[in-house]
């Protein structure tokens, strides 16, 4: 069974998630943004202490708060950074985005080294886990999709009562259209009782964003 830690990152509050398997240790980190040191100090040690086997380092998107300990990770683990390619390249560079958005920060941010597109499957030990894609909040919205446990991992594209910003500018990747059509046509056809990890907040479902969500109901 795959349980899943969620430790808050940075000035945005983002959520970093490292989801492993108790019984065989196999582990996967989305969207690392360690800033801080205590940031960085609890994710590595909730790691080392179950000694979980880290095999993905998945990012949703390439929004500087969900990156910033990319570096961090792929040194301790020794594996490159999976996600869009496209998203990393399009983007604007992670200092200007920090500029944009008044943050500092002096982290080493790994570039997209595994490239992984709608449709695409990749596999942590013996879990499954779908790439569903979803533009709108950025160039691509990458949802990590595990039917079997019956979780998917947002980023900012669905949150628990809200949807991701579109009001960032095309410089961003922001198209407020695309973005709910995506959810629509490929979240909210999920079976109701799929758990949603989001970028930001907290844990919700599928079911109850079908009822409550005012922005794809």
């Amino acid at each position: 069974m795959l349980k899943v830690e969620q430790f808050r990152c940075n000035e945005f509050a983002e959520n970093c998630f490292v989801a492993y398997d108790e019984e065989t240790n196999d582990a996967f980190i989305v969207d690392p943004g360690m800033k801080f040191e205590q940031e960085w100090k609890a994710v590595k040690s909730f790691v080392d202490e179950r000694q979980l086997k880290i095999s993905h380092i998945l990012l949703t998107h390439y929004h500087i708060d969900h990156i910033l300990g990319t570096g961090l990770c792929s040194e301790a683990f020794g594996i490159g950074v999976t996600g869009s390619l496209e998203d990393s390249l399009a983007m604007l560079i992670p200092r200007m985005q920090a500029v944009m958005f008044g943050m500092e920060y002096d982290n080493k941010i790994g570039r997209v080294e595994h490239d992984v597109k709608e449709g695409d499957v990749l596999v942590c030990g013996g879990h499954r886990i779908e790439v569903i894609d979803c533009p709108g909040h950025s160039f691509h919205g990458l949802c990590y999709y595990l039917p079997d446990d019956k979780i998917v991992f947002t980023g900012d594209v669905l949150f628990y009562g809200s949807i991701g910003r579109s009001d960032f500018g095309a410089k961003l990747g922001c198209d407020g259209e695309r973005l709910v059509e995506g959810i629509k046509t490929k979240l909210m056809t999920l079976p109701d009782d799929v758990t949603v990890f989001p970028g930001h907040g907290p844990k919700t479902s599928i079911g109850l964003e079908k009822q409550h969500n005012p922005f794809v109901r």
